[in-house]
């Protein structure tokens, strides 16, 4: 069986809605329901991919829209959770005064949101793939419908292990879209694929008062944040509560002490010259997504013995908003890190 890929998003584009549902997973008592967006005509506040969790007392985890869908969604939970069956809702948001279903949005977009009980063996799957992005590997999910969108099965294969969940019919694609959104087999069955990423690591050289409002804003957005710095007064746990961790040694010990991956995001920003040199010269040959470095651009060039600033190292960091203090330079460093997540440069390019 052949596919014919339709889809509009691709994968990794965005960092996963599905991250904060996961790790409030384990403690769910009540009847819960999944709401993801499977397919989008036109343009959408959030797309392919993205989704929301619903429990039985109206709490939610996660938006599908700017604030225009979800009360409507809520609706339809009970049905959903009693009847044991998924369900597709369509919204169509294209006219500015929609008869349909009365909000009138106008957002010039058809949402296709498909519902499911979080119940067994969903919930089971999903703890499977939160272990996989715990341990930094992404998953390729794919969800496949009959031709009037019941759906059949999910199926999930991790990066480095055993795929789960129905399998029965994996052998019969032999290629596998690389973006979130609807394809075709050739029979004309849709079938819904994403691809479930870790949370991008952002490592932060340097445990000044300045790296604070950075740790606390980059976590927000979706960030796992690592905190390095030789100085145990200033990287600890008091100061950067949310970092996942806290490394204290010298720049000589990083090699030793971190495991620095490809595609990580990094900023330099320890506020010492030969610390920063040192750390640089180890940071240059890392294939990383990003690379920023706090100060001035004759710095930076002072940084690399007056040598030309490669092109994919951000110096001085952040864009370019006017920002004053350590609050808006971190926003602007932020920013710039989650344009260069959604439009990777390649190394040393």
């Amino acid at each position: 069986m052949n596919i014919l890929l339709y889809s509009t998003q691709e994968s990794g584009e965005c960092m996963e809605d599905i991250l904060p549902i996961l790790l409030k997973l384990p403690f769910l008592k009540e009847s819960s329901v999944l709401a993801t967006i499977i397919h989008v005509e036109g343009s959408s506040y959030k797309k392919e991919g993205s989704c929301m969790l619903i429990e039985e007392n109206g709490e939610q985890i996660g938006i599908l829209s700017a604030g225009c869908l979800e009360e409507d969604v809520k609706c339809h939970v009970e049905q959903v959770w009693k009847q044991g069956e998924s369900k597709l809702l369509i919204y169509d948001l294209r006219g500015e005064s929609d008869l349909i279903w009365g909000q009138g949005a106008g957002c010039n977009g058809r949402v296709h949101i498909l519902l499911e009980p979080l119940k067994e063996p969903l919930r089971n799957y999903l703890m499977q793939v939160k272990y996989y992005l715990d341990k930094g590997q992404s998953v390729f999910h794919l969800k496949r419908f009959d031709k009037n969108f019941k759906l059949l099965s999910n199926s999930y294969i991790p990066q480095d292990g055993a795929a789960f969940g129905d399998l029965s019919y994996l052998t019969d694609l032999p290629v596998f879209p690389n973006k979130s959104g609807l394809f075709y087999t050739e029979d004309l069955l849709p079938i819904f694929s994403h691809h479930y990423m870790p949370r991008p690591r952002v490592i932060v050289f340097g445990a000044g008062f300045d790296a604070r409002p950075l740790e606390n804003f980059a976590v927000q957005v979706g960030f796992e944040v690592i905190i390095c710095d030789w100085r145990s007064h200033y990287c600890n746990k008091v100061n950067f509560p949310f970092a996942s961790s806290l490394i204290v040694c010298f720049p000589r010990e990083i090699d030793e002490k971190l495991d620095i991956k490809n595609g990580d995001f990094v900023v330099l920003m320890t506020h010492d010259f030969q610390k920063d040199k040192e750390l640089l010269s180890i940071l240059i040959d890392k294939n990383l997504s990003y690379l920023g470095i706090l100060g001035p651009i004759e710095r930076t060039k002072r940084l690399l013995d007056h040598n030309d600033i490669p092109n994919w190292i951000s110096s001085p960091v952040g864009i370019s908003i006017g920002s004053k203090g350590a609050e808006e330079i971190a926003i602007s460093i932020v920013a710039e890190m989650i344009k260069a997540l959604r439009n990777p440069r390649r190394f040393n390019e």
